[in-house]
């Protein structure tokens, strides 16, 4: 039993071996008929990526004897479309040919990681045979010397100054030190007590973030600085620059922030105010000139003025006295307010005057007409810069002049009346037969203290529906008319 046993096992052992020898053949006489072994050149390679092009050879065992599709895969961790293109998946090899060429496109403006992988894969075909064991991939590694483009801030100096008075709009330069390969955002932090939205804005709004395009060398972002009438405001705002991904651009160490000054010094007036103010009052007396027709100032005038203390950097007139005329201390002259809008309405003596109530002799008023011009220094010069002013309206009631003058001085019915409401002119019952409004629509002007002789120069934009505004204007005095606007000249300088 033991003998037979052992010889149906030899014979079955030799038909396995038969089986095997035929199978093998089988595959060398495929091989041998036609079907190709297709491999990669090389199993592996480092490409740098400035190269832009990588060109893959295929081999095959045998030439091709018509022309066949070879399909190939890709993986690993660049990614298709982004780190690098292929043309097609399909390649094509002619009849007769030996080896196939892939060409890969590397988009190396695209690669910001080192050592990234791109492994191509022969895929099965019925034309053509793949062994595992001889180089069926290829595994390409992408290198690149990583040198990111520079940004700094592109201006000169590291401060900037700017007075809230103003809310000015601000433009900021930044530069690279190349082009930018991508769109990249731009983060600003931001060192201060002001806060986005409330005391600024950034590129008219409250994000703190923008991008900044591919393929430019410069570019600008705006801070507007919301207005603020606070004499004294002094405040830092220190802003730098940050990228949100690390690896699209690097921040220059030397010029990644920028400080902007936001101040409002106080002015000092003290120039102006030298000789004591008309009639005992308060402040002191500066002269006031209108531009004459000629071009020269004319006019001149003296009023009584003096700091606001509590709106700061305003010059206030004070209402209730006189503008006395240099040439006669005790004339019954016009005036009552700094830009001395009842001389330039110069009513005739036949017609109306403007109503007022208080105890400077004949003394004709608007009101109010306390705190007009507001002073911005140059920067941190408190001895020059600009005059401006809000917008603001002026009323006065017009009384018959007849009406007006009745009486001795002392009983003038403007007096009595003065004195029985206290000098308001609100509380008054005097007949009156108009009133009058005069819109002080804007001022521009500087002025400068630093010479002889210091001075405040300023054209005042005015309108008015009143058919009484303006209509006895003096000939020989400037205005010009623009529109709706009517515009007047002053100077003002120290008696």
């Amino acid at each position: 039993m033991k003998n037979l046993i052992n010889r149906y096992s030899g014979k079955f052992y030799i038909a396995l071996l038969l089986v095997g020898v035929l199978i093998s053949c089988e595959k060398i006489a495929e091989i041998k008929s036609g079907i190709p072994l297709v491999s990669f050149e090389i199993p592996q390679v480092t490409v740098e990526t400035k190269s832009g092009l990588y060109i893959v050879k295929l081999k095959l065992s045998t030439p091709a004897t018509k022309e066949m599709v070879i399909k190939i895969a890709f993986s690993g961790t660049a990614v298709e479309d982004e780190h690098f293109a292929i043309e097609s998946k399909e390649i094509k090899v002619a009849a007769g040919l030996q080896e196939a060429l892939i060409p890969i496109t590397i988009l190396d403006e695209n690669i910001w990681d080192e050592n990234l992988e791109i492994r191509v894969l022969l895929s099965p075909g019925a034309e053509y045979v793949i062994d595992p064991k001889v180089n069926p991939e290829i595994k390409i590694k992408l290198t690149k010397e990583i040198v990111y483009p520079v940004l700094s801030f592109d201006m000169e100096g590291s401060t900037l100054h700017t007075n809230p008075f103003n809310g000015e709009t601000l433009t900021f330069k930044l530069k690279l030190d190349k082009e930018l390969n991508a769109d990249s955002q731009v983060s600003l932090s931001f060192e201060s007590d002001l806060t986005i939205g409330g005391d600024f804005m950034i590129n008219g709004g409250n994000s703190n973030l923008f991008t900044i395009p591919k393929g430019v060398t410069s570019h600008t972002f705006e801070v507007k600085i919301n207005k603020k009438d606070n004499g004294g405001f002094n405040k830092n705002l220190k802003i730098t620059i940050n990228p949100v991904v690390s690896k699209t651009f690097t921040i220059s160490s030397e010029k990644s922030s920028f400080t902007l000054e936001v101040s409002d010094p106080l002015v000092d007036l003290t120039p102006m105010l030298k000789t004591a103010a008309l009639l005992g009052g308060a402040g002191h007396q500066i002269y006031q000139e209108i531009k004459g027709a000629d071009g020269a100032w004319s006019g001149r005038v003296a009023l009584n003025s003096s700091p606001n203390t509590i709106k700061k950097n305003y010059l206030r007139t004070h209402r209730n006295l006189s503008f006395i005329s240099a040439f006669g201390c005790n004339s019954n002259t016009t005036g009552g307010d700094v830009l001395r809008l009842a001389e330039i309405l110069n009513f005739a003596t036949t017609d109306t005057v403007i109503a007022d109530y208080g105890a400077g002799k004949t003394s004709r008023f608007f009101s109010p007409s306390d705190s007009l011009i507001r002073f911005i220094a140059d920067k941190k010069n408190t001895l020059k810069g600009t005059v401006s002013t809000v917008n603001q309206k002026f009323t006065a009631k017009l009384v018959v002049k007849a009406d007006w003058e009745t009486g001795a001085n002392a009983a003038k019915q403007w007096h009595v009346d003065s004195k029985a409401t206290s000098g308001i002119i609100s509380a008054s019952t005097y007949p009156t037969f108009a009133t009058i409004e005069i819109e002080l629509v804007k001022i521009e002007g500087t002025f400068d203290f630093t010479g002889d002789i210091p001075e405040i120069i300023f054209d005042a934009w005015f309108k008015s529906s009143s058919p009484y505004f303006m209509r006895f204007y003096p000939a020989t005095l400037a205005k010009v008319i623009e529109g709706e606007l009517h515009k007047v000249s002053y100077r003002f300088y120290p008696r």
